[in-house]
């Protein structure tokens, strides 16, 4: 029995200390509370609305989206790896009377699920950030808006950016709108009157920034004037080589490996005409967006 006791002795401490590390998990991100008029900043630059759902990565306290929920009636949820932060969040969003519209759970950010999101703010660091990039990117849907406290994407630029004094405190807000992904190569076609007219596009895309041109007729016609918002995306297409072809502006929505919308064609004799359009992506040509440069 004196033999058995030993061992037992000795790795009954060992189980315990095993156990305690466990449960410290590490903290990519030292918490530190977002001042309250940087919350407002974020919220506001988001445009954060009744009708959207908000995720806060690395949550904290629980501040941010028990503010949008205080301000705007803003369903929430908050991801964040300390679970005294997540107990302190829970209280607070009690205290504020929200607890109907947020929820809370003790999760790593890098193995959540918050593919719902309409919205998502982080207080990270720029490493983190990048970390987490791809998962934002793979998950969330375009247009999907993404707010950050003083840390950007590096080469992801941000859509939006604005600065707040706060006790003579430097503070930066930044703002992304995930875009569709609208490389690749298309073929599409709008009917003139009794006449289709086709035509292809092969567009590159390094984030919302997409560059590409237009075969029409056989005729290759950079684009310019070029805007990917979310899914909204618009270009026009007109001849540099002073001859007569007409100004085409197009506008449209992109779902998946689809475009419709619709095109105004501008005439040289001040006529014009808008016609609606479809076009369809070769998924084979897709290309991912956000390579490095």
């Amino acid at each position: 029995m004196k033999r058995l006791l030993l061992p037992l002795l000795v790795l009954i401490p060992l189980f315990l200390f095993g156990q305690l590390y466990l449960q410290e998990k590490p903290l990519d991100v030292p918490y530190v509370p977002s001042k309250p008029e940087v919350v407002a900043t974020m919220l506001r630059m988001a445009k954060v609305t009744k009708d959207d759902l908000l995720y806060d990565l690395g949550c904290g306290d629980g501040r941010i989206v028990i503010t949008a929920a205080e301000l705007y009636g803003t369903r929430g949820v908050g991801i964040d790896i300390d679970p005294d932060r997540i107990q302190e969040s829970k209280e607070n969003a009690v205290k504020a009377n929200v607890g109907h519209l947020v929820r809370f759970q003790e999760q790593d950010i890098f193995q959540a699920d918050f593919h719902e999101a309409t919205v998502v703010s982080l207080y990270l660091l720029t490493s983190v950030n990048l970390r987490l990039r791809p998962n934002l990117l793979a998950q969330l849907r375009p247009g999907t808006r993404i707010v950050s406290h003083n840390y950007a994407m590096d080469t992801w630029k941000p859509d939006d950016s604005a600065i707040v004094m706060v006790n003579e405190t430097t503070h930066n807000v930044y703002l992304w709108i995930v875009p569709a992904n609208i490389s690749g190569v298309w073929e599409g076609a709008w009917t003139d009157g009794s006449r289709k007219v086709a035509f292809g596009l092969e567009l590159e895309q390094h984030f919302q920034w997409p560059s590409g041109k237009i075969k029409l007729g056989g005729s290759e016609i950079p684009l310019a004037d070029i805007s990917l918002v979310g899914n909204e995306f618009q270009f026009t297409a007109e001849a540099d080589d002073h001859s007569e072809a007409p100004t085409m502006v197009f506008a449209s929505r992109v779902t998946g490996n689809e475009i419709q919308g619709t095109v105004e064609v501008r005439q040289n004799d001040g006529q014009s005409s808008r016609r609606s359009w479809k076009a369809k992506r070769n998924p084979l040509s897709m290309k991912p967006f956000d390579v490095e440069e």
